[in-house]
């Protein structure tokens, strides 16, 4: 039986994807082939390919978030 694929997904993330200050325009290209390299990993890994979890935009929508930079978490407060 092939693995969880929610679980799948969020831990290759993980190991694989670190956060980058970049411009919108890298970080967008950096996207793109950081979901090619995980749907080739799914398919190694047997998940299936039509699952939600590999959906193209919520690929984009968990990878995007890994990338960015976290500079603003450390400002707490009600702004």
């Amino acid at each position: 039986m092939a693995e969880n694929p929610s679980n799948f997904v969020r831990d290759w993330i993980s190991a694989n994807v670190q956060s980058a200050s970049t411009d919108v325009g890298a970080i967008e290209t950096r996207v793109a082939e950081i979901a090619e390299r995980l749907k080739a990993a799914s398919r190694e890994a047997e998940i299936p390919q039509d699952d939600p979890e590999l959906a193209p935009d919520l690929l984009r929508d968990l990878i995007h978030a890994a990338i960015q930079p976290r500079a603003n978490r450390n400002h707490g407060g009600g702004e």
